[in-house]
């Protein structure tokens, strides 16, 4: 190779040196607890299923999002877990429900995409979507020219992601709440008399979502659906939270004095509830996935959680590359925690890796 072509190729190689992932693999922080995967949970329940439950965080998503990340965790199990020694209706959640035979037991997954009841409101703000630029100053639309990436992050984390909790935490509040408890109710109609293990894989809102409805099910007048949030509570022996968004949500349902988070008022109910069998699953191990370069998700902070009966730990992940030490992609740190190989893994193997798992 003669030296003008290796001058050429620096360059390059300059930007390939600067590319990085500073958390792949992915960082477990001090005084974190471990946790199990979905295959030990799976080898723990022998003949009894276990249902995963699926939640999607901000920005539009449809069932092809359900389809996608069911196969992307199926694929991850079947991966790395030991091998077995054998009319135009009104918006509503909808759920997409698929059964698997995973490590050598039966996992139900139930992925429930919420989307459609935000899509109404955040049309309004489709007259700001980045389009080809025209002359503001004649008749017409408007569409004031914007840099590329201002566009596509004004667009996507604005328009469409950051929309999502603006909805949700404001007068919507309460009928998407509702509409969460209802489904969520449906699904465990199903098979009310269960005591197999309920995993929770929920993603930035979704995981919020979630613990308000369940809060709202352990303090329900209604008979039948406060039963299904203890059996839920009971069953709950394993939570994955992809992006928390915990700390900044909670921000507007506080004054002056801070009080607890949803997951906070969510544990507390759960350790009030009676009839708490001993042979269910009693500890609740709690995992929060956190890129440092998502804009939109925070560190769980084990302190505020951990108790005799809850155990938690914060995972760092880089979902994507890092350029020049400058910037990554936001849309894919925030979107892309199921999409990320080292998340799928701890996921389905827990940490440390159950023994077996590959």
């Amino acid at each position: 190779m003669t030296w003008h072509i290796r001058l050429s190729l620096l360059p390059a190689l300059a930007v390939l040196a600067a590319c990085s992932t500073p958390y792949r693999p992915p960082v477990v922080v001090h005084d974190s607890a471990t946790f199990p995967g979905i295959a030990s949970m799976v080898a723990e329940a022998g003949a009894r299923p276990v249902d995963v439950l699926l939640v999607h965080g901000m920005c539009t998503h449809d069932t092809g999002w359900a389809e996608r990340q069911i196969d992307r965790i199926t694929g991850v199990v079947e991966d790395h877990a030991p091998v077995p020694a054998g009319a135009a209706a009104p918006p509503r959640v909808e759920v997409v429900e698929r059964t698997r035979r995973l490590a050598g037991g039966t996992v139900r997954f139930h992925a429930l995409v919420w989307s459609p009841l935000t899509a109404g409101l955040k049309h309004q703000l489709d007259v700001d979507m980045t389009d080809k630029p025209t002359d503001c100053t004649a008749a017409g639309a408007c569409k004031p020219k914007r840099a590329w990436l201002n566009g596509y992050v004004k667009d996507k984390l604005l328009n469409d992601c950051l929309s999502d909790a603006v909805i949700y935490q404001g007068e919507s509040h309460v009928a998407i709440r509702d509409a969460m408890v209802r489904t969520i109710a449906q699904v465990l109609e199903k098979d009310p008399d269960s005591e197999a293990p309920l995993v929770v894989v929920a993603e930035s809102l979704g995981s919020k979502m979630l613990f308000d409805a369940l809060s709202a099910m352990l303090e329900s007048w209604q008979p039948q659906t406060r039963a299904l949030g203890q059996q839920a509570a009971r069953r709950l022996g394993l939570l994955f939270m992809a992006g928390n968004q915990l700390p900044i949500l909670g921000l507007a349902e506080q004054r002056a004095i801070a009080t607890r988070d949803a997951l906070q008022r969510f544990l507390d109910l759960r350790r009030r509830q009676p009839n708490r069998r001993a042979d269910t699953l009693q500890r609740l191990a709690v995992v929060a996935f956190t890129d440092p370069n998502d804009l939109l998700s925070y560190r769980l902070l084990p302190a505020r959680y951990t108790a005799p009966d809850v155990a938690v730990a914060d995972v760092l992940v880089s979902n994507d590359s890092t350029w020049l030490g400058l910037i990554e992609n936001p849309m894919t740190a925030h979107l892309d925690y199921l999409a990320n190989p080292d998340v799928g893994v701890m996921i389905a193997c827990g940490q440390p890796r159950v023994t077996g798992c590959r």
